[in-house]
Protein backbone atom coordinates (compact mmCIF):
# COMPACT_ATOMS: atom_id res chain seq x y z
CA UNK A 1 0.00 0.00 0.00
CA UNK A 2 2.32 2.54 -1.05
CA UNK A 3 2.72 4.77 -4.12
CA UNK A 4 5.35 3.31 -6.01
CA UNK A 5 2.91 0.15 -6.61
CA UNK A 6 -0.42 0.39 -7.93
CA UNK A 7 -1.92 -1.90 -5.41
CA UNK A 8 -1.02 0.00 -2.49
CA UNK A 9 -1.24 3.84 -5.02
CA UNK A 10 -3.85 5.28 -1.91
CA UNK A 11 -3.65 2.56 0.93
CA UNK A 12 -3.32 5.41 3.51
CA UNK A 13 -0.53 4.77 6.05
CA UNK A 14 2.14 3.15 3.72
CA UNK A 15 5.84 4.64 2.56
CA UNK A 16 7.41 5.04 -0.36
CA UNK A 17 10.20 2.39 -1.03
CA UNK A 18 13.62 3.24 -2.00
CA UNK A 19 15.43 1.50 -5.15
CA UNK A 20 18.26 -0.42 -3.13
CA UNK A 21 19.98 -1.93 -6.91
CA UNK A 22 22.31 -4.96 -6.32
CA UNK A 23 25.72 -4.54 -7.93
CA UNK A 24 26.27 -6.21 -11.03
CA UNK A 25 22.50 -7.55 -11.17
CA UNK A 26 19.43 -6.69 -13.68
CA UNK A 27 17.50 -7.19 -9.98
CA UNK A 28 16.88 -4.90 -7.37
CA UNK A 29 15.75 -5.17 -3.85
CA UNK A 30 13.83 -3.18 -1.66
CA UNK A 31 11.73 -3.14 1.61
CA UNK A 32 10.15 -1.91 4.55
CA UNK A 33 9.37 -2.86 8.41
CA UNK A 34 7.66 -0.61 10.44
CA UNK A 35 4.70 0.18 12.92
CA UNK A 36 1.55 2.21 12.45
CA UNK A 37 -0.95 3.63 14.93
CA UNK A 38 -3.78 2.80 12.53
CA UNK A 39 -4.54 0.95 9.61
CA UNK A 40 -6.86 2.13 6.67
CA UNK A 41 -7.86 0.75 3.90
CA UNK A 42 -10.08 2.80 1.25
CA UNK A 43 -10.39 5.09 4.35
CA UNK A 44 -11.60 2.18 6.87
CA UNK A 45 -9.82 0.90 9.94
CA UNK A 46 -8.67 -2.68 9.46
CA UNK A 47 -7.18 -2.51 13.22
CA UNK A 48 -10.28 -1.36 15.09
CA UNK A 49 -8.36 1.87 15.20
CA UNK A 50 -5.49 0.14 17.10
CA UNK A 51 -1.50 0.13 16.53
CA UNK A 52 -0.26 -2.39 13.83
CA UNK A 53 2.86 -3.77 12.21
CA UNK A 54 3.44 -3.66 8.22
CA UNK A 55 6.13 -5.64 6.94
CA UNK A 56 7.02 -5.38 2.58
CA UNK A 57 9.21 -7.02 0.23
CA UNK A 58 9.94 -5.58 -2.94
CA UNK A 59 11.67 -7.06 -6.28
CA UNK A 60 12.65 -5.22 -9.43
CA UNK A 61 13.64 -6.43 -12.66
CA UNK A 62 15.47 -3.60 -14.77
CA UNK A 63 12.88 -3.92 -17.44
CA UNK A 64 9.98 -2.47 -15.40
CA UNK A 65 8.87 -5.83 -14.07
CA UNK A 66 8.49 -6.34 -10.79
CA UNK A 67 6.65 -9.08 -7.69
CA UNK A 68 6.42 -8.79 -4.14
CA UNK A 69 4.33 -8.74 -1.05
CA UNK A 70 2.72 -6.32 1.62
CA UNK A 71 1.70 -7.53 5.06
CA UNK A 72 -0.55 -6.01 7.83
CA UNK A 73 -1.56 -7.09 11.31
CA UNK A 74 -5.04 -6.66 11.29
CA UNK A 75 -8.17 -7.14 13.20
CA UNK A 76 -11.34 -7.33 12.54
CA UNK A 77 -13.52 -8.16 15.82
CA UNK A 78 -15.16 -5.22 17.24
CA UNK A 79 -14.14 -5.01 21.11
CA UNK A 80 -16.59 -6.82 23.76
CA UNK A 81 -17.60 -9.17 20.36
CA UNK A 82 -16.95 -12.98 21.69
CA UNK A 83 -16.78 -14.35 17.95
CA UNK A 84 -13.84 -15.37 16.27
CA UNK A 85 -12.74 -15.00 12.82
CA UNK A 86 -9.20 -16.49 13.15
CA UNK A 87 -7.52 -13.77 11.17
CA UNK A 88 -4.49 -11.87 12.53
CA UNK A 89 -2.70 -10.21 9.50
CA UNK A 90 -3.65 -9.74 6.17
CA UNK A 91 -0.82 -10.49 2.95
CA UNK A 92 -0.84 -8.96 -0.13
CA UNK A 93 1.06 -10.73 -2.84
CA UNK A 94 1.45 -9.02 -6.48
CA UNK A 95 2.92 -8.37 -9.53
CA UNK A 96 3.14 -6.03 -12.44
CA UNK A 97 4.95 -4.35 -14.72
CA UNK A 98 5.82 -0.26 -15.37
CA UNK A 99 7.47 1.42 -17.80
CA UNK A 100 7.97 4.92 -18.80
CA UNK A 101 6.21 6.26 -21.84
CA UNK A 102 7.39 9.52 -21.97
CA UNK A 103 9.04 12.54 -19.82
CA UNK A 104 5.60 13.19 -18.66
CA UNK A 105 3.58 10.09 -18.74
CA UNK A 106 3.97 6.54 -16.76
CA UNK A 107 2.07 3.10 -17.34
CA UNK A 108 2.27 0.31 -14.36
CA UNK A 109 0.06 -2.70 -14.78
CA UNK A 110 -0.51 -4.63 -11.34
CA UNK A 111 -2.36 -8.02 -9.93
CA UNK A 112 -2.75 -8.19 -6.37
CA UNK A 113 -4.03 -10.94 -4.28
CA UNK A 114 -5.17 -10.42 -0.95
CA UNK A 115 -5.73 -13.05 1.82
CA UNK A 116 -6.03 -13.64 5.11
CA UNK A 117 -3.84 -16.91 6.36
CA UNK A 118 -5.88 -18.80 9.33
CA UNK A 119 -9.29 -17.25 8.10
CA UNK A 120 -12.13 -20.14 9.32
CA UNK A 121 -14.52 -20.78 6.82
CA UNK A 122 -17.76 -18.78 7.53
CA UNK A 123 -15.22 -15.19 7.46
CA UNK A 124 -13.44 -16.31 4.15
CA UNK A 125 -12.21 -12.58 2.45
CA UNK A 126 -9.97 -13.31 0.09
CA UNK A 127 -10.27 -11.18 -3.43
CA UNK A 128 -8.47 -9.98 -6.63
CA UNK A 129 -7.24 -6.87 -8.03
CA UNK A 130 -6.53 -5.81 -11.14
CA UNK A 131 -5.04 -2.02 -11.77
CA UNK A 132 -4.08 0.36 -14.04
CA UNK A 133 -1.38 3.63 -13.04
CA UNK A 134 -0.80 6.72 -14.63
CA UNK A 135 1.78 8.55 -13.36
CA UNK A 136 1.70 12.02 -14.71
CA UNK A 137 4.42 14.32 -14.44
CA UNK A 138 6.94 14.25 -11.50
CA UNK A 139 4.27 14.59 -8.80
CA UNK A 140 0.84 13.21 -9.56
CA UNK A 141 -1.01 9.58 -10.09
CA UNK A 142 -4.00 8.78 -11.23
CA UNK A 143 -5.43 4.97 -10.63
CA UNK A 144 -7.52 2.61 -11.56
CA UNK A 145 -8.80 -0.47 -9.76
CA UNK A 146 -11.39 -3.10 -10.79
CA UNK A 147 -11.92 -6.49 -8.20
CA UNK A 148 -13.85 -9.25 -9.84
CA UNK A 149 -15.38 -10.24 -6.11
CA UNK A 150 -14.68 -7.37 -3.63
CA UNK A 151 -13.72 -8.64 -0.53
CA UNK A 152 -15.12 -11.99 -1.79
CA UNK A 153 -18.59 -10.10 -0.98
CA UNK A 154 -20.32 -10.98 -4.38
CA UNK A 155 -19.77 -8.23 -6.66
CA UNK A 156 -17.77 -6.48 -8.12
CA UNK A 157 -15.84 -3.58 -7.16
CA UNK A 158 -13.93 -0.06 -8.75
CA UNK A 159 -11.91 2.35 -7.43
CA UNK A 160 -10.90 5.33 -8.59
CA UNK A 161 -8.01 7.33 -7.59
CA UNK A 162 -5.40 10.57 -7.83
CA UNK A 163 -3.08 11.07 -5.74
CA UNK A 164 0.15 13.89 -5.45
CA UNK A 165 3.48 14.33 -3.36
CA UNK A 166 5.58 17.31 -3.37
CA UNK A 167 8.85 18.06 -1.74
CA UNK A 168 8.85 21.18 0.22
CA UNK A 169 12.23 22.73 -1.00
CA UNK A 170 15.21 22.05 0.73
CA UNK A 171 13.40 20.85 4.19
CA UNK A 172 13.51 17.03 3.66
CA UNK A 173 9.98 16.81 3.96
CA UNK A 174 7.17 16.03 1.61
CA UNK A 175 3.81 16.89 1.28
CA UNK A 176 0.97 14.27 0.20
CA UNK A 177 -2.82 14.56 -1.04
CA UNK A 178 -4.66 11.50 -2.18
CA UNK A 179 -8.53 11.51 -2.80
CA UNK A 180 -10.64 8.16 -4.18
CA UNK A 181 -13.97 6.72 -4.76
CA UNK A 182 -14.69 2.92 -4.10
CA UNK A 183 -18.14 2.22 -5.73
CA UNK A 184 -19.42 -1.10 -4.67
CA UNK A 185 -22.93 -1.15 -6.38
CA UNK A 186 -25.94 -0.57 -5.66
CA UNK A 187 -26.36 -4.24 -3.60
CA UNK A 188 -23.62 -3.39 -1.48
CA UNK A 189 -24.52 0.35 -0.39
CA UNK A 190 -23.13 1.89 -2.97
CA UNK A 191 -20.39 4.43 -3.25
CA UNK A 192 -18.18 6.61 -1.03
CA UNK A 193 -14.65 8.98 -0.74
CA UNK A 194 -11.98 8.43 0.85
CA UNK A 195 -9.27 11.27 1.61
CA UNK A 196 -5.69 11.91 2.76
CA UNK A 197 -3.04 14.74 3.71
CA UNK A 198 -0.12 13.88 4.92
CA UNK A 199 3.81 15.07 5.88
CA UNK A 200 6.10 12.39 5.41
CA UNK A 201 10.46 12.61 6.21
CA UNK A 202 13.35 10.56 5.93
CA UNK A 203 15.96 9.97 8.64
CA UNK A 204 18.32 7.61 7.02
CA UNK A 205 17.02 4.35 6.83
CA UNK A 206 14.34 5.49 8.91
CA UNK A 207 10.89 6.96 6.92
CA UNK A 208 8.24 8.73 9.43
CA UNK A 209 4.59 9.53 8.18
CA UNK A 210 2.11 11.65 9.67
CA UNK A 211 -1.14 11.36 7.84
CA UNK A 212 -5.15 12.72 8.35
CA UNK A 213 -7.55 10.40 6.49
CA UNK A 214 -11.28 10.91 6.32
CA UNK A 215 -14.13 9.67 3.97
CA UNK A 216 -17.25 10.98 2.90
CA UNK A 217 -20.57 9.24 1.93
CA UNK A 218 -20.00 5.97 3.74
CA UNK A 219 -23.61 4.62 4.61
CA UNK A 220 -24.77 1.98 6.79
CA UNK A 221 -25.57 -0.75 4.50
CA UNK A 222 -21.33 -0.10 3.20
CA UNK A 223 -21.10 -0.31 6.62
CA UNK A 224 -22.36 -4.13 7.25
CA UNK A 225 -19.76 -4.94 4.45
CA UNK A 226 -16.68 -3.27 5.31
CA UNK A 227 -16.59 -2.15 8.70
CA UNK A 228 -18.69 0.16 10.96
CA UNK A 229 -19.18 3.58 10.49
CA UNK A 230 -16.72 4.60 13.08
CA UNK A 231 -14.14 3.08 11.43
CA UNK A 232 -14.80 5.79 8.91
CA UNK A 233 -14.56 8.54 11.21
CA UNK A 234 -11.44 11.22 10.31
CA UNK A 235 -8.08 10.19 12.59
CA UNK A 236 -4.70 10.75 12.48
CA UNK A 237 -2.24 8.11 11.38
CA UNK A 238 1.23 7.76 12.71
CA UNK A 239 3.81 5.49 10.97
CA UNK A 240 7.60 4.72 11.23
CA UNK A 241 9.55 2.28 9.45
CA UNK A 242 13.24 0.81 8.60
CA UNK A 243 13.50 0.36 5.17
CA UNK A 244 15.84 -1.58 3.61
Amino acid sequence: MNLSRIAAALALTAFALPAAAQEGSAWSINGIIGVASDYTWHGVSQTQEDPTWQLEVNLEHEAGFYVGGQFWGVDFVPPGEDWDDGISYEANLYLGWSRELSEFLTLTLDYTRTFYPGSKPDFDQDFNEFSVELGLGENVTALVTWSDDAVNLGHEGLYLGLSGSWELGESGFQLGAAAGRYDLGSELGGAYNDYEVSLSRSFGSIATKLAYVTTSGYNDTLAESLGERHLADGRAILSVGYEF
